[in-house]
């Protein structure tokens, strides 16, 4: 994720790429040898923000460094804007100690939840928001992948990556998040598929204060899903809507009628969806643009500190709700 945000903000119009803080000795001198001398390596990031006249940085570390590495730098600097890769902490106590420090920030923060610049989720959360659906009854979801398909030593086994809810789910949390707001109540069941230390399998029910119902399926384990998917399904009294990466359909009734058998369904490719520069998918360029436009203007995006704790939060409620 570092190399691609790199690449993406280093071709942006005024932003450029001017040091990189590398504490694996390889990588460190693979990048001297490779970059331009025009980009200054550090393997310390408090000396790199003492050294270089910074106006953001951007955190692309293990999970479990993330705090550390922001309560450094605010430390240092509390002028940074700083950008964190979901998720923005591995717990919610340690998101609060991240926001606790975030109220004396004067430079912006955000989390990378890139989903809320792909268009098809921002048509979804329109058509939610718009009341299009009417009274919103239940929804299902998950966010599955095949990512772990054996037992191994491999980072994503062991506790300090936080199983399938802290690495492949938060996600799926923020769009239910951003989509319905926080629940009230929520209960959850696990399985330990490949894993000895850590969870495969995650399913939580969800209630919230609306009366609205949910559910949530996370699974690295999945068998053919050589990409990640996300899919969310929601069923509302007078239409229903599903949402994934690639895709919004939605039915509408009409009157009180039955719902009608034609649906509309968009493509991500029937929005415009142009960027300056295209390294992965759009919404990564959307995102760190919205970023540094935000940097520029001294301004908090949507997905700041704040916002993003949230899912830490939500997180540490489905542990708590195991049945």
């Amino acid at each position: 994720m570092g190399i691609l945000h790199s690449g993406i903000l280093n071709a942006l119009p005024g932003t450029r790429l001017r040091a990189i803080c590398e504490k694996d000795g390889y990588l460190f001198k693979a990048g001297r040898a490779l970059l331009p001398d025009s980009i200054s390596f550090y393997a310390d990031h408090v000396e790199m923000v003492e050294k270089e006249e910074l106006d953001a940085v951007y955190i692309t570390t293990p999970i479990s460094t993330h705090v550390p590495i922001v309560l450094d730098l605010a430390k240092a600097n509390r002028y940074l804007g700083l950008f964190v890769e979901k998720p923005l902490a591995a717990s919610g106590e340690m998101a609060q100690q991240v926001c606790t420090v975030a109220e004396g920030l004067k430079g912006s923060h955000m989390v990378g939840f890139q989903k809320h610049f792909s268009p098809v989720f921002l048509k979804a959360r329109e058509m939610i928001q718009q009341g299009a659906l009417g009274e919103l009854l239940f929804f299902r979801s998950y966010s599955f992948s095949s990512d772990v398909l054996r037992e191994s030593a491999a980072w994503r086994f062991s506790k300090g990556s936080g199983g399938v809810l802290l690495d492949l789910a938060p996600h799926l949390l923020d769009l239910i998040l951003w989509f319905f707001g926080e629940p009230d109540k929520v209960s959850s069941a696990k399985r330990r598929v490949y894993s000895r230390e850590v969870d495969d399998y995650v399913h939580a029910t969800l209630s919230f204060a609306s009366n609205l119902k949910g559910s949530l399926d996370a699974c690295w384990s999945m068998r053919g899903y050589r990409l990640p998917e996300v899919m969310i399904e929601v069923y509302g009294r007078t239409g229903t809507l599903m949402v994934t990466d690639d895709f919004v359909r939605f039915t509408l009734a009409k009157g009180n009628e039955r719902l009608s058998d034609q649906s509309e369904i968009l493509y991500k490719q029937s929005f415009d969806n142009s960027v300056p520069f295209l390294l992965a998918d759009p919404e990564y360029a959307k995102e760190d643009q919205a970023f540094m436009d935000c940097v520029e203007r001294n301004t908090l995006p949507e997905c700041n500190f704040f916002e993003a704790a949230k899912v830490n939060e939500l997180i540490d409620l489905i542990n708590a709700g195991e049945q």
